[in-house]
């Protein structure tokens, strides 16, 4: 179970685990980003997965890829692209079998609830 709660930890909303957060926070900022919001361009919280051929396209159309990019264009994987509030320092990560995505992505909600004053709690008997 993963709580959210404000600040005067007051439960805002409950999880079963940690996907269902992340699925959620992905369509709070899909929206915001469909909405055009005035501030998405400030700040975008995202987390893309990219497969090999969408890398080409990615590594294509950048005008100055990272060495990470590169790395996935080079060896024909998938990459993950992570952005934490400002769209335009992403952080880049290879795709192979070493990476534990459920832990990128644990990561990105904290960090996101976090940013947001939002606190979270896991576990049974919150």
């Amino acid at each position: 179970m993963i709580v959210i709660l404000d600040l005067n930890r007051t439960i805002v909303e409950q999880f079963d685990n940690f996907n269902e957060l992340f699925d959620c926070l992905l369509i709070i900022e899909n929206l915001k980003h469909s909405a055009m919001r005035s501030d998405f361009r400030k700040m975008n919280w995202s987390f893309k997965m990219y497969s090999p051929k969408q890398v080409v396209t990615l590594y294509a159309n950048s005008k100055n890829p990272c060495a990470t990019m590169q790395e996935a264009f080079e060896d024909n994987l998938s990459l993950i692209e992570i952005c934490a509030g400002d769209y335009r320092i992403p952080l880049y990560i290879v795709l192979s079998r070493n990476i534990d995505i459920d832990y990128l992505k644990k990561k990105w909600c904290i960090d996101y609830c976090t940013y947001h004053h939002l606190l979270v709690r896991e576990g049974i008997g919150i």
